[in-house]
C-alpha cells in the first residue's frame, strides 16, 4: 500500500476531521497531517492502527508524548476509546473531564483553548439556527396550507353571493 492510499484510509477514518480536537478539514482550508498516536521516537509503529489524523496544532501540541506507564495519565485512543465516558461538552463550548483520564486528555492537549472553544459554540449555533430554519419551514407550510384553505372558503362565499345575488335580481 502506497503512503497515499494509507493517508486516505486515514483521513476517511477519521471523517476528515481531527482526532483530538474534531475540527474538519474544511474548516482549516487543507487536509490535516497523520500523527503516530504511539509515537515512532517510543516504538510505535506505521500500522494503520497507530495512525492518527489530527490538525497541525494537536499533532504540535502532542507531540511525541506517550506515557512510561500507560495506566496514569495516559491519552484517550480516538478510536479504541469511548471518549463520551471521559469528557462532555458544555453549552459554553468548553470540554468537561468525567474521569481523571479525560481531564489529563483535555489538558494535555489543550482542548479547551480559545479557538476550538469558538469554533464548538460557533457549530451550536449553526446547529441551531437550522433547527429554528427547519421549524420556520414546517410553520410556513402550515400557514400555506391555511392560506390555500381560506381561499377556498372564500371563493366558496363569492360563489354562494353570487348566486344569491342573482336570484334575487
Amino acid at each position: 500500500m502506497t503512503e497515499q492510499e494509507k493517508r486516505e484510509i486515514v483521513r476517511q477514518s477519521f471523517g476528515y476531521c481531527c482526532a483530538y480536537c474534531g475540527v474538519h478539514e474544511n474548516e482549516v482550508g487543507s487536509e490535516l497531517e497523520l500523527d503516530h498516536f504511539h509515537p515512532r521516537a517510543a516504538g510505535g509503529s506505521d500500522d494503520l492502527e497507530n495512525l492518527v489524523y489530527c490538525c497541525p496544532a494537536c499533532n504540535r501540541i502532542k507531540s511525541d508524548f506517550w506515557p512510561s506507564d500507560p495506566t496514569v495519565r495516559r491519552l484517550l485512543h480516538p478510536q479504541r476509546d469511548v471518549i463520551a465516558e471521559h469528557f462532555r461538552e458544555d453549552t459554553d463550548g468548553r470540554l468537561i473531564a468525567l474521569t481523571q483520564t479525560g481531564a489529563f486528555y483535555i489538558e494535555r492537549l489543550r482542548l479547551n483553548r480559545p479557538p476550538l472553544i469558538a469554533l464548538r459554540q460557533a457549530r451550536a449555533e449553526r446547529i441551531s439556527l437550522r433547527l429554528e430554519v427547519n421549524e420556520l419551514r414546517v410553520a410556513q407550510a402550515k400557514l400555506q396550507e391555511q392560506l390555500v384553505a381560506r381561499d377556498e372558503q372564500i371563493n366558496e362565499i363569492v360563489a354562494q353571493l353570487n348566486r344569491l345575488l342573482s336570484n334575487n335580481g
